[in-house]
């Protein structure tokens, strides 16, 4: 599906600052919960911003960072599913501060089911 992902992420979040500080999208394939940090959501880096791109349907993390409080950078991640022609956000974590990645695994198995290492 043909997306402007700078686009969808405000319609979602009309006040983020999109990749202000930077920022990254990935698509998520698979858990290795032998770690317990960004590391353990499996999947490739992809292009993401203020243009058209080709997504395929499926799971994508989204970091947006944005400058926080006293000049420290803030994370957000984002999980969406991508089906149908549709962008839902199925969880997000404002701020992410160590292992992160973990709060997203219970929702991450609900959408893939038994794909782990």
């Amino acid at each position: 599906m043909i997306l402007n992902w700078e686009k969808e992420m405000k319609t979602i979040d009309p006040d983020i600052k999109f990749r202000s500080n930077g920022g990254w999208l990935k698509t998520i394939e698979k858990l290795d919960k032998s770690v317990s940090n960004g590391y353990s959501l499996v999947g490739d880096f992809v292009k993401a911003g203020d243009f058209e791109e080709n997504y395929p349907e499926g799971l994508y993390l989204d970091c947006n960072k944005e400058a926080g409080k006293k000049s420290k950078e803030q994370q957000d991640y984002r999980l969406f599913r991508l089906q149908d022609g549709k962008l839902r956000l199925l969880d997000m974590i404002i701020d992410g501060q160590g292992s992160w990645a973990c709060d997203f695994w219970d929702t991450i198995e609900e959408e893939i089911g038994d794909k782990f290492f």
